[in-house]
């Protein structure tokens, strides 16, 4: 079973409702990053709408079911102490011109409501009892437990999200899949609706892909790509740092700058000048006895800010849609890692072959070149600071320049 994130990957060449091009994502942290570099994210002012499908989550889950475990799905997030995300329901999804209220339960229903998310009007969560839009979408119903995504947003901020919840999961019958327990389920779409609030896939602990112990499960995150174990119903580390650094609390006695600092650093390749983009770096802690080093990592991807495809007028319209990331030379193998306050060390890796598209970690999922250095040596981070100047230069990769060119 599988999460996936972007909808533009699985939902833009359906129904014909235009969301935002998730697929262009600057990531491990943010889903997408402005041409600033500055990640997008959803207003805060007040809390975040939504509004829940009015009919069945399945054959066997109620509407009310399913409402009160949406609202404790998203409360999962609210609840990080050092973020000042909120979400609040505003009711039953709206009918449109083309959907006239009631259970969203048809393909051209949800293309209608798609459509409404895309025009920046509402934020609905789907209840898919029979898997008939996600097969409408072409998306492997047998796999997939959920979708979600940012819909619209102004040149600023998000303006709406979608989610779709593949009720086949939790409907009492053994075929076309048999069902997951209730904690795994709602383990998805937290995960899901991390997306829906902006977050990426976050790649730590990749060993759980073939096994893992306890205290790798506990630092597993609930962004992970895959669902792999009960445990992502409870956010990492890493989840908690990345919500709390895009929705950051500042009042109170728990805030992020009270809480949290920063690693920096750029990965080089071998020549120690060459930006090195799309690599998996985690900082760990310092081990004091309890494996912390393997419950309570984070990570990001280098050049998460910069963008990922170079625009131009014909094919990449900035009135059609944003340029998303950075062009800053400067961007395009950073890294920066919100971490709680304390000792890290840093190491790269190269993202998983297995995690593309709709599954992948970062804007782009190629291969890292090299091999990858030693762990660095011990770095402090102290709260409400940032510890830079953290390079990290890639081992054997291809020279620069090659006998047919000059420096």
């Amino acid at each position: 079973m599988r999460f996936v994130r972007g909808m533009a990957s699985a939902l833009g060449v359906s129904l014909g409702a235009l969301l935002l091009p998730v697929n262009l994502a600057h990531a491990g942290g943010p889903l997408l990053v402005r041409d600033n570099g500055v990640p997008y994210v959803f207003s805060t002012a007040a809390p975040i709408p939504y509004r829940t499908d009015n009919g069945p989550l399945s054959a066997t889950v109620t509407e009310a079911t399913a409402r009160s475990r949406v609202a404790g799905m998203f409360g999962v997030w609210e609840g990080v102490t050092t973020s000042s995300i909120a979400y609040a329901r505003a009711g039953f999804v709206n009918a449109t011109v083309a959907f006239t209220g009631g259970d969203v339960n048809t393909p051209d229903e949800f293309d209608a409501v798609q459509t409404d998310c895309g025009n920046g009007v509402q934020s609905p969560i789907v209840y898919d009892a029979d898997a008939s839009i996600f097969m409408a979408l072409g998306i492997d119903e047998t796999s997939v437990i959920g979708i979600a995504g940012p819909c619209a947003a102004n040149a600023t901020q998000f303006i709406t999200s979608l989610a779709v919840m593949n009720g086949l999961f939790q409907d009492g019958a053994a075929a076309p899949v048999p069902d997951i327990s209730t904690d795994e389920f709602d383990a998805a779409l937290i995960h899901e609706f991390g997306h829906f609030s902006g977050l990426d896939h976050s790649q730590i602990n990749v060993n759980c892909l073939g096994g893992c112990g306890p205290d790798d499960l506990t630092g597993l995150p609930t962004m992970f790509p895959v669902l792999l174990h009960v445990s992502q119903k409870s956010l990492s580390v890493d989840d908690i740092a990345w919500i709390s650094r895009l929705y950051p609390q500042t009042t109170g006695g728990t805030t992020f700058a009270n809480t949290h600092g920063t690693i920096a650093g750029t990965v080089f390749f071998s020549d120690g000048q060459s930006h090195a983009a799309y690599v998996n770096v985690i900082a760990r802690p310092v081990d004091t006895g309890a494996n912390q080093d393997r419950t309570a990592a984070v990570s990001v991807v280098s050049g998460y800010k910069f963008r990922a495809i170079r625009g131009n007028p014909i094919n990449d319209n900035p009135t059609q849609f944003p340029p998303f990331g950075s062009l800053t030379p400067g961007d395009m193998g950073l890294f920066e890692i919100p971490v709680p306050a304390g000792s890290y060390t840093v190491e790269v890796e190269s993202i998983d072959a297995g995690f593309s598209d709709g599954s992948g970690v970062g804007p782009v999922q190629i291969p890292m070149p090299g091999t990858a250095p030693a762990p660095s040596a011990t770095i402090v981070v102290v709260a409400g600071g940032t510890n830079s100047g953290n390079d990290v230069t890639l081992i054997g990769t291809d020279p620069r320049f090659d006998q047919f060119e000059g420096p």
